[in-house]
């Protein structure tokens, strides 16, 4: 009988393994989440006659009266979870605001990922709206609201901006109008419909979570994956404070050899005994 070892892969059991995961793009990734999430949100709602996922997953500061059992209004522990939550369902009754988000990520994401990266276009897409969720949920915050926001809106806004900074003769055609239009007349006329809403009010619009989630795809225009450079700092600084622990280490330990060579092993404190059997403990662990 042949013995095969359990690190052996054959070409087909690689394949295999490696078809397990699609390697689907990050907008197809976001689109089959979403949509999936949006048609459990729909037979949920539907079979329980409530919104049920859409209240339990949207992003809120308070719950209201009746909210919770246990009575009064009261302050949502939850919110960091809805942070990401919250960009995965939509609004029920219509298709219209999954539709719009979807169709836009679609269009535009196409043209930005190649030069981002799977990974760099989830950062920018989630950096859009996490940011621009928790904008709305601290306004949410400081006035009392017990509204919950749902949408993708916010990390959709990210997208738009980024795809209309670097690309703004980009044209598109928006049904029924039968000319191309530039990209960035549609982008400006979103910007300028928020700002409105969001100095004169009107309808159920997060209008700060789209202006925010468009600042970071302005600021990703201009600085860059700011997510990624702030974790190359972070593991940077993280491995240069490595270096000067081990250097301050490998001092001490040249300070208590040299009193042992000294002095004798009986002239050490408790101290710099529980130094040197740590150091010893670590070397036969070979850390």
């Amino acid at each position: 009988m042949a013995f095969r070892p359990e690190w052996y892969q054959d070409e087909n059991s690689k394949r295999r393994s490696s078809a397990s995961l699609p390697d689907w793009s990050a907008i197809r990734w976001i689109l089959t989440v979403t949509v999936a999430v949006f048609l459990l949100q729909a037979m949920i709602a539907n079979a329980m006659q409530s919104d049920v996922l859409g209240s339990l997953l949207g992003l809120r500061a308070w719950y209201a009266d009746g909210d919770l059992p246990n009575g009064p209004t009261s302050f949502n522990f939850f919110f960091p979870v809805q942070l990401f939550s919250y960009m995965l369902v939509h609004q029920m009754g219509t298709l219209g605001h999954l539709f719009s988000n979807m169709l836009f990520l679609w269009i535009l994401g196409r043209d930005i990922e190649p030069s981002l990266g799977k990974a760099g276009f989830l950062r920018l897409y989630l950096t859009g709206g996490v940011l621009g969720g928790l904008a709305q949920w601290i306004a949410y915050l400081l006035g009392g609201s017990t509204v919950h926001m749902i949408g993708a809106s916010g990390a959709v806004y990210a997208v738009m901006l980024l795809a209309v900074f670097r690309n703004p003769q980009r044209t598109i055609i928006i049904f029924p109008i039968p000319i191309p239009i530039p990209l960035w007349l549609i982008v400006a006329f979103f910007v300028y419909s928020d700002v409105g809403g969001l100095l004169f009010g009107g309808g159920f619009v997060a209008y700060l979570t789209h202006l925010v989630g468009g600042a970071v795809g302005f600021v990703w225009f201009k600085r860059g994956d700011l997510v990624a450079r702030a974790h190359g700092n972070f593991k940077r600084a993280k491995n240069a404070q490595k270096l000067e622990t081990k250097s301050e280490d490998r001092r001490e330990m040249d300070r208590i050899l040299g009193k042992i060579q000294s002095e004798g092993l009986s002239a050490l404190t408790k101290t710099e005994r529980t130094f040197l059997n740590q150091r010893s403990r670590d070397l036969r662990e070979g850390r």
